[in-house]
This record gives structure tokens, sequence and C-alpha cells, in this order.
């Protein structure tokens, strides 16, 4: 058996070898076709290979309308409004048919967590009154 193995590796490569040899060649473009500078060299035409740019596919819109997560308005002439938006926190707008308004203060820290129960909210009402 080991005598045969080194008969087996050449005749592997001789095959392999013709069967590399038998891939096509790139076409050569017509003498008359302008070719860039890479192309003359033998190289790969860059402008056909990269990507077009990057086209701009979205815009921010500056003054686009807040709209509220929330609104009641209840019987009495409540009206209760929350905003959520992204990356700040949640502000909560109370106005009374008596003229009150107040707002919910923005708590300390707007990282997610558990809200504990058995501890007192740190948001604070801050009241306005007209008289």
């Amino acid at each position: 058996m080991k005598p045969l193995l080194p008969v087996v590796a050449v005749l592997a490569f001789a095959f392999g070898n013709a069967a590399l040899a038998a891939q096509p060649v790139d076409d050569v473009p017509p003498a008359g076709v302008p070719q860039s500078a890479n192309e003359r060299a033998g190289l790969p035409d860059l402008k056909a290979i990269n990507r077009p740019a990057a086209e701009v596919s979205s815009k921010v819109e500056i003054n686009q309308p807040r709209l509220p997560s929330y609104h009641e308005t209840s019987s009495n002439g409540t009206e209760i409004t929350e905003y959520r938006d992204k990356g700040k926190p949640v502000e909560i707008n109370v106005k009374s048919n008596f003229g009150t308004r107040y707002q919910m203060t923005a708590p300390l820290d707007t990282a997610p967590a558990v809200r504990d129960n058995g501890r007192a909210s740190t948001r604070l009402p801050s009241v306005h009154l007209t008289y």
C-alpha cells in the first residue's frame, strides 16, 4: 500500500493542474475600447467593482409636531396629557377647568430600572395658579 502513495499523489497533482488550466481566461477587450490605467496594467476595473456613492435617504424634520402618548379629558374639565419622547423623561401636564395647571418634575436618574413600590416617588408636581 505504501508504494502506491507516491503514484496517487503524482496523479492527483497532474489532474489538479489540468483542471486549473482548463478554466476560462478573462476575455480581452477589443483594442478600440478605452481602458483605465489599472486595466492596462492587468488589474480589474475598480469603477465597475466599487459601489456607487451613498445617497441620503432620510431627513430630520426639526419642527415636527409633538404628539402625546396619552391624553384624557375628564367630565369635570381636567385635561391630562403625557409625552414619552425618546431619550427624555416622561412629561405629564395636567390642566383643570379652574385655571390650575401643574407638571411633574423630571426624575434625577433617567436610567431604566424596576420601580420599588415601597419607596416614595421622587417626582413632585410643580403647581401654577392663576387668579
